[in-house]
């Protein structure tokens, strides 16, 4: 095990640890073609403390708001 897969303490209060789990996420996103609706299910950090969430994968939200888009006339 690394340190890496342990409990993270939380940056925002310092108290809590950060657990992961997926969650849906959705979004809006202002385009050239308009306001773009998105829906994508990512891994999501939460302390249990102050429940504060952090998202550790950006690229999923990219990746959702290119397919809405493509999908767009």
């Amino acid at each position: 095990m690394t340190a890496e897969d342990g409990p993270v303490m939380c940056p925002i209060c310092n108290k809590g640890r950060i657990t992961k789990r997926m969650e849906p996420i959705t979004f809006r996103q202002m385009s050239d073609k308009g306001l773009v609706h998105c829906r994508v299910t990512i891994l999501v950090g939460t302390c249990d403390s102050c429940r504060a969430k952090s998202i550790d994968d950006e690229k999923a939200l990219d990746q959702a708001f290119k397919r809405e888009y493509d999908k767009l006339p």
